[in-house]
């Protein structure tokens, strides 16, 4: 049970990381194509600035939106031929996919403002895809390590 605690909280930050850089990416390249410089050292700067101000929001978005997704997950996969990490890393993009759809629906603006792109929302989904896969790679090696 430990194990398959530590590997959702592996999917969550593996999704989280990856949301979040891609996020402050995207925002940056709308930066330097209005023709502004953006070194190295000012995207490093900004991810890291990212990383930690985003955490109190959306990270528990995150987390709360791959518990439901991950629950299902195992619900279906008991009944649907799916590898576990294909079945699992559906669920993770489409519960990063959902959570960008209800925000906007109900506060009527977008999470992040990379969303607002078509790449935007896909680099998100795929955050999710990749947390998802994380977890199920290793909730499978936790599960065969287990007494």
């Amino acid at each position: 049970m430990i194990r398959r605690i530590a590997a959702f909280a592996a999917g969550v930050l593996g999704t989280y990381i990856v949301a979040a850089v891609a996020s402050t990416q995207m925002i940056l390249g709308e930066v330097a194509r209005l023709g502004l410089p953006v070194h190295f050292g000012d995207r490093t700067a900004a991810t890291l600035h990212d990383l930690a101000g985003m955490a109190t929001a959306y990270l528990p978005l995150i987390a709360a939106s791959l518990l439901v997704a991950f629950g299902v997950a195992t619900l279906v996969l008991r009944h649907i031929r799916l590898p576990p990490a294909l079945g699992y890393a559906l669920a993770g993009g489409t519960a990063l996919w959902a959570l960008h759809l209800i925000i906007i629906a109900t506060f009527g603006m977008h999470p992040l403002p990379a969303t607002r792109t078509t790449l935007g929302l896909a680099l998100q989904v795929g955050a999710g895809l990749f947390g998802g896969y994380v977890f199920a790679r290793l909730a499978a090696r936790a599960s065969r390590t287990a007494p």
